[in-house]
């Protein structure tokens, strides 16, 4: 449901002598609104990758992967009571590094992933295929490594869909978490500024992780789920044939007979030629739609 989220909390204060215990990287500046120096601490916790606090604001933010702060991975998609016990053993962790007590109500959120897991079998890569031919209006498309991903991205947010598989591979998980990523396509939604703000004007995190956010920001992408009259070529088939080379001449015969029909081709051919692509024709990819890709919303209450 949520991945990465980044948030603030303001009016913290945290004792100077913890801070300087703390194995950070400490940036000195002056303010120059206030005219004073304003030291800012930067460092990471065993189980949050970012903190940041500004003693002249006393602003503390912290970055982190919430299933992996609750797991220890990002497999697992959370529900709303992760995000109960998450809140809670964000504030203990906390407490115990910088002695403060920050209730939930306090945290604003300044970045979140939304994110599913779609059970797509052995067709991740079809789908990815398919979704790297799609365009969003006011977007680019970005397509990595032979479509391993495929991203829209603006200025303000982003969309990415990727084997999940692969990337516990490439991050060298452990195989028990490879076995449970099989199969999986990801997708992963970053919500613009603009989103948040619309949602709720203080992006306070107790109104934007929850499920009815979730399903604000998802909803949006529902229509571009959907594969209706699209054949694909999928990897089964590309394997059932001898080499690439026969996959190339069975799609190109078949792009041009049902463009131009039978008659007019056979001038183009000797009759022996014509006969061996006919033969061919029966090993054409069946014509077939993906399955929408569908989010259980059910699962997350």
């Amino acid at each position: 449901m949520f991945d990465t989220v980044k948030l603030k909390a303001e009016n913290i204060v945290v004792n100077p002598h913890l801070l300087e215990a703390i194995n950070s990287k400490v940036t000195t500046y002056l303010d120059r609104e206030t005219g004073s120096i304003t030291d800012v601490y930067a460092f990471s916790t065993q189980q949050i990758p970012y903190v940041r606090y500004t003693t002249n604001t006393l602003k503390l933010e912290v970055e982190l992967s919430v299933p992996k702060f609750l797991y220890g991975e990002n497999v697992t998609l959370l529900t709303m009571k992760d995000i109960d016990a998450f809140f809670t053993l964000l504030n203990r962790h906390l407490q115990m590094v910088l002695g403060v007590d920050i209730d939930k109500s306090e945290w604003k959120v300044k970045r979140v992933d939304v994110c599913w897991n779609f059970q797509t079998g052995n067709k991740v890569q079809d789908y990815l295929f398919k979704l790297s031919l799609m365009k969003f209006p006011r977007r680019n498309t970005i397509v990595y490594n032979q479509t391993e991903s495929v991203i829209w991205s603006n200025n303000s947010s982003r969309v990415t869909f990727y084997d999940k598989e692969k990337e516990c591979r490439d991050k060298n998980c452990t195989l028990q978490m490879i076995k449970r990523a099989k199969g999986i396509l990801r997708m992963e939604i970053t919500a613009s500024e603009h989103e948040l703000k619309s949602y709720n004007s203080d992006k306070r995190a107790v109104h934007l992780l929850t499920k009815e956010f979730f399903i604000f920001i998802t909803r949006k992408f529902s229509p571009y789920l959907v594969f209706r009259d699209n054949p694909v070529i999928t990897m089964e088939w590309l394997l059932s044939l001898k080499n690439i080379q026969e996959a190339e001449t069975v799609i190109g015969f078949n792009t041009l007979v049902n463009t131009f029909g039978l008659s007019p081709l056979k001038d183009f051919y000797s009759q022996g030629t014509l006969a061996s692509r006919l033969k061919m024709m029966t090993k054409t990819p069946a014509s077939m739609d993906l399955p929408p890709l569908e989010i259980a919303y059910s699962a997350i209450s």
